[in-house]
């Protein structure tokens, strides 16, 4: 079992020395995280670290995506609220996404963290009914934002079981979202599919409880040229919140 902060360490490479091992890390990790050199004449662009990875995911915006807060937005991503941790396009209307990076671009003074949780260290510290529980449940989601998930005929919403096992890796993966119900500004409902709406909660607060712990998750505090790559079969990410802070990430998936 690694610690949190020593896999951090290990993941971590500069803009001379990330080819090659960087790989490795994403393999063994799920996440790895590339330093700008101060000598850097030509510093790294994203897509120098992505395209090799796969094809980009093209969404209605294109294939890039600026993630800072806009006024006035209805929409989570593009404020300063936090976001829950998720796997991308597990649910949603887009292909699979293999894997996400990210490049900072401004960085807050204060929070603002991208939330990295390894699936694989959720299991090793989960309780074995909490993981029993998980593997005979599975959860439904209903979109709040038009587009975005594959939500199908009226009544007929997305069901997954929050255990797969990923058809790339072999590995056991997480296959969640979690949600704040009483946020007016949420992207999706989660429930349990037959738990009555407190019992659905608990089960879901349980388990988000076990991916927060401190040898589960890594809070990624951002500096300007920082770029993180996460398998998104591998991991679950959210953001922490950085009320009254400018923060904007460049953000391409690829599948």
């Amino acid at each position: 079992m690694y610690d949190i902060q020593e896999i951090a360490e290990q993941v971590t490479f500069s803009t001379s020395n990330w080819r090659g091992k960087f790989q490795e890390a994403l393999d063994k990790f799920g996440f790895a995280i590339i330093e700008p050199a101060d000598t850097d004449d030509h510093p790294i662009q994203l897509e120098d670290i992505m395209l090799p990875l796969g094809d980009p995911v093209e969404y209605g915006f294109g294939t890039k995506l600026a993630l800072e807060p806009l006024e006035n937005s209805v929409n989570l991503q593009f404020t300063t609220k936090g976001m829950r941790l998720h796997a991308d396009s597990t649910f949603n209307s887009g292909p699979l996404v293999k894997y996400i990076g990210m490049q900072c671009l401004t960085a807050p003074e204060v929070g603002g963290e991208t939330l990295v949780a390894r699936s694989s260290a959720f299991f090793d510290n989960a309780a074995e009914d909490l993981l029993k529980t998980m593997r005979n449940i599975v959860i439904e989601y209903r979109n709040r934002i038009g587009g975005y998930y594959k939500d199908r005929a009226e009544g007929d919403h997305p069901r997954l079981a929050p255990i797969q096992v990923d058809p790339d890796t072999g590995e056991e993966k997480l296959v969640v979202g979690f949600t704040d119900p009483k946020d007016p500004m949420r992207t999706h409902d989660a429930t349990v599919v037959g738990y009555d709406a407190d019992q659905s909660a608990e089960l879901l607060c349980r388990i988000e409880e076990t991916l927060h712990l401190p040898s589960v998750l890594y809070r990624h505090q951002w500096r300007v040229g920082q770029i993180v790559v996460l398998d998104n079969r591998r991991v679950l990410h959210g953001r922490a919140a950085f009320p009254n802070q400018s923060r904007k990430l460049i953000r391409l998936s690829v599948a």
